[in-house]
């Protein structure tokens, strides 16, 4: 039996807070799916702007000493890597917001996440945000 190949899949800000948030509708789905991928190689990709807009939500409704631990965790996992954006995904992300302006849902966040993937060549996105899908990404799970 031929093993899959490894893969970056992009990590979006509602896949965090599922894996949060055990009373998150999707929390189990998101525990069950991280598990499978990592058993299966896989690495994730996390971009600043997501990870500043996960811990911004997070410190707001739980505390910034929790937003801490999380971001502490994140950025000393062997198995997401964190991605800056650069002036290039600013101004591409620019033009997929206003591409998409009869898209309430998709936001700058969204934009730049889009941006950030095409430069890297990723095609997947660990997420529950069907705009990924819009814009042409795989969504998993």
């Amino acid at each position: 039996m031929k093993r899959p190949v490894p893969e970056v899949i992009y990590l979006d800000t509602s896949a965090l807070i599922a894996l949060f948030n055990r009373n998150d509708k999707n929390h189990e789905r998101a525990v069950s799916y991280l598990r499978e991928a990592l058993e299966s190689g896989n690495l994730f990709l996390l971009s600043r702007p997501v990870l500043m807009e996960y811990l911004n939500g997070l410190s707001k409704r739980y505390g910034k000493e929790i937003a801490k631990e999380n971001y502490d965790a994140l950025t000393s996992s062997s198995f997401v890597y964190i991605e800056n954006e650069t002036e290039a995904d600013w101004r591409k992300a620019w033009e997929f917001f206003f591409k998409y302006r009869d898209q309430r849902g998709i936001d700058l966040f969204d934009s730049l996440s889009f941006a950030i993937m095409e430069r890297l060549g990723l095609k997947t996105a660990f997420t529950f945000d069907s705009d990924f899908e819009v814009h042409g990404f795989r969504t998993v799970p």
